[in-house]
């Protein structure tokens, strides 16, 4: 698992279903090193879900790769025509790249399976012009939600009570964005409103999620140390569910449910 503008990429395992949701490393070299030394390439991956067209969620360096490995990527209809027209644009693409065995699988606004997993996509607020989708994940009985780059809660609310695993974005401080403004935080969620949704899933499902992930922190306007205190205050009364925020430069350790 990384996380954060520098590139995003969450390895998610169940039973014998593996896949990425998100491949968006910065060059051909770093894919394949962390391909190879942390995902793990023996044990399979049967597909990369892809939420958004942004580089650091999929770009041309990790669809290079992907094809030579021959891994799927699934992503919605108009996501597709976005990667398509960002990356695989044949005026853009030099023409010693072979591109014929990248295998793009697209799906619509249903629930859809990759081997033994449900993915239900769920539209999200991010940038203009850019479709953008958070996952509601099931498979052997847990319940995964995957929620980055969005900007408005209510757009995940239905989906997140009872899961077993909350992958959270907390984008930036409110303070540190405010020393150090950028408008496209804007189209994030700051370390409050994740703490609040995340209270919210508490107090009105059945039952508290397992581990809470915070994800997509950014650099500059925000600090691990920030977002995980936010949101534990927030959460102070609500019991004491595992929370961890996910690491930009290095594999995190895993969270078993």
């Amino acid at each position: 698992m990384r996380s954060g503008s520098s590139g995003n990429l969450l390895l998610l395992e169940a039973g014998h279903t593996r896949i990425l949701v998100d491949c968006g490393l910065s060059t051909q070299r770093a894919c394949r090193r962390i391909l190879d030394e942390e995902v793990g390439l023996e044990g399979g991956i049967d597909g990369v879900l892809v939420t958004h067209a942004h580089s650091d969620h999929i770009n041309y360096a990790s669809l290079r790769v992907l094809c030579e490995r021959g891994i799927p990527v699934y992503l919605h209809h108009r996501t597709e025509r976005e990667v398509r027209r960002r990356y695989l644009n044949p005026y853009r693409v030099p023409a010693s790249v072979d591109f014929d065995r990248l295998e793009l699988r697209t799906f619509g606004d249903d629930a859809f399976r990759i081997d033994g997993l449900e993915a239900m996509p769920i539209p999200v607020p991010h940038a203009p012009g850019v479709t953008t989708h958070a996952f509601a994940l099931r498979a052997d009985g847990r319940r995964v939600l995957i929620a980055s780059d969005f900007h408005d809660p209510d757009a995940v609310v239905p989906h997140i009570y009872d899961c077993d695993l909350i992958y959270l974005e907390a984008n930036y401080d409110l303070d540190l964005l405010r020393r150090h403004f950028n408008p496209a935080s804007l189209y994030h969620l700051p370390n409050p409103a994740a703490g609040l949704l995340l209270q919210h899933a508490i107090r009105e499902g059945t039952r508290p999620p397992e581990a809470i992930v915070l994800g997509h922190l950014s650099e500059e306007r925000n600090r691990p140390e920030l977002a995980l205190e936010t949101v534990r205050e927030i959460l102070r009364d609500c019991g004491s569910p595992r929370l961890v925020a996910a690491p930009r430069y290095e594999a995190a350790e895993a969270v078993v449910i």
